[in-house]
């Protein structure tokens, strides 16, 4: 599935006023991949099959934390 290069987005502000954007480029992907996590989607379910079978096994070690950071990560239990 491919995004979507230019977007529309209607929101509501604080104070709820309402207001309309286009956004295009990166804008809209970051927008849209944002929106992806507050509706639980994960970035691979994005990705194609061959695609994902290749980043499989990498995806996996993430999973079960043998994964190096320079910062802390935490993983939910594995079981």
């Amino acid at each position: 599935m491919e995004r979507p290069p230019v977007i529309r987005v209607r929101y509501q502000d604080e104070n709820f006023q309402e207001f309309e954007e286009t956004f295009s480029g990166i804008n809209a992907r970051v927008i849209q991949h944002e929106y992806d996590h507050i509706e639980g989607v994960l970035f691979v379910e994005h990705l194609k099959p061959l695609k994902k079978r290749l980043i499989q096994r990498k995806l996996e070690n993430i999973r079960v934390g043998k994964v190096n950071t320079d910062y802390k990560m935490r993983f939910a239990s594995v079981r």
